[in-house]
């Protein structure tokens, strides 16, 4: 009897998980469209236009990506070419953007090309650091897109940052330990990649002797965030990290909580729940600010198979691989998987995919990604 008892059991759960199983092929079968390069750096096909009305629909897109890949700003320059968006939201520090901002609206194409190569290499720039990136954020600009950097000060900008301070300050002793602290950054940039000079005692040393001078606002505000940034990197505590995203981005809220906006942030931060790292996110921010005004912010999340790479790396994705005929990009409607799993007709048992699903509107494939370059390579 207890043998017929297990058996019907395991039959049971057998036939349970064939079933959702079954469901989850058949909603992924219905609720995808394809689209493709075309030669005007765009998209065409009946997925381009999808995403184009659900973005334009949407007064806040939020797009997760795969950090450097060239498809990426691809699909971006493609969206801002064609959807006007008032603000841009990047995962680089606010004085870093704002540097950057100042040097390409004003220099001359030469001096803007010196001042990236005193300056661009060795990731000096975030992830302004590639030049596919960089072109992104320049094109912005042009499109008179305000950008606004969320995230700490970047290990590698410290120099960038110091050098700034170092040409606006009126203090003259502050100048001279300015200086010394970007002799000693440019001496790290030769050393092992484990060692970095913002997480030095000197560094904090220079930081402290800084903030006891007679200094503006502006640079105790900066050498104040290069402080916390500093602490950040050493304490390694990711709910930190993501407090401060919110908190920029709470900062500036009277600016652009009625214009158009555009998110880009690796995929970790920007699902509608709970993140794939376990905690709320700059993605459910969003979410929330956008319901409470009665509007609705959408949220793609971009993956793809790296050049020259097999499948073996998307194992969590392996539903969505099986509809996969050519070297199109392939976009999901995702919310009628959500709706399934809310009505409780869907279970899915890898809490990762269930976060993917349930935090994101559409998931897009990309079949052949392509690693970025540094400035210099």
């Amino acid at each position: 009897m207890k043998k017929t008892k297990l058996l019907f059991l395991s039959l049971f759960i057998a036939n349970f998980s064939y079933a959702q199983n079954t469901l989850l092929d058949s909603l992924i079968q219905k609720n995808y469209t394809t689209f493709q390069k075309d030669n005007n750096n765009s998209f065409t096909g009946k997925g381009w236009t999808t995403l184009q009305e659900q973005m334009t629909n949407s007064n806040s897109v939020v797009v997760g990506e795969y950090h450097f890949r060239n498809e990426i700003p691809y699909f971006m320059n493609a969206t801002i070419n064609s959807i006007n968006f008032d603000n841009y939201f990047l995962e680089v520090d606010p004085y870093l953007v704002k540097i950057l901002e100042e040097k390409i609206n004003t220099l001359s194409p030469p001096a803007l090309k010196q001042f990236i190569a005193d300056y661009g290499h060795n990731s000096n720039f975030s992830f302004l650091s590639q030049e596919v990136e960089f072109d992104f954020f320049k094109n912005t600009l042009k499109h008179h897109i305000k950008p606004y950097g969320i995230e700490q000060i970047n290990i590698f900008s410290d120099r960038v940052i110091i050098s700034e301070l170092s040409k606006h300050s009126k203090n003259a002793k502050a100048k001279e330990i300015y200086k010394q602290m970007m002799d000693d950054s440019k001496a790290f940039d030769r050393k092992k990649d484990t060692e970095f000079y913002l997480l030095t005692e000197d560094f904090l040393t220079k930081l402290n002797t800084l903030a006891a001078l007679n200094l503006s606002a502006n640079e105790k505000e900066q050498l104040e965030a290069l402080k916390s940034s500093r602490e950040l990197y050493l304490n390694r505590k990711h709910k930190l990290r993501v407090q401060l995203l919110k908190h920029l981005v709470l900062q500036k809220l009277p600016e652009w909580e009625n214009k158009k906006n555009l998110f880009k942030f690796g995929a970790g931060h920007t699902p509608k729940g709970e993140s794939l790292l376990q905690v709320y996110d700059i993605g459910n921010l969003i979410s929330n600010i956008e319901d409470g005004h009665y509007r609705k912010s959408l949220h793609l999340m971009i993956m793809g198979k790296d050049e020259g790479k097999t499948l073996a790396n998307l194992e969590q994705y392996k539903p969505f691989l099986t509809v996969i005929k050519d070297d199109q990009w392939y976009s999901y409607d995702l919310r009628p998987l959500q709706e399934a799993i809310l009505k409780k007709k869907l279970k899915i048992d890898d809490i990762g995919l269930e976060r993917i699903i349930k935090g994101n509107d559409y998931l897009i494939y990309v079949p052949n990604l392509t690693e970025m370059k540094n400035f210099g390579e």
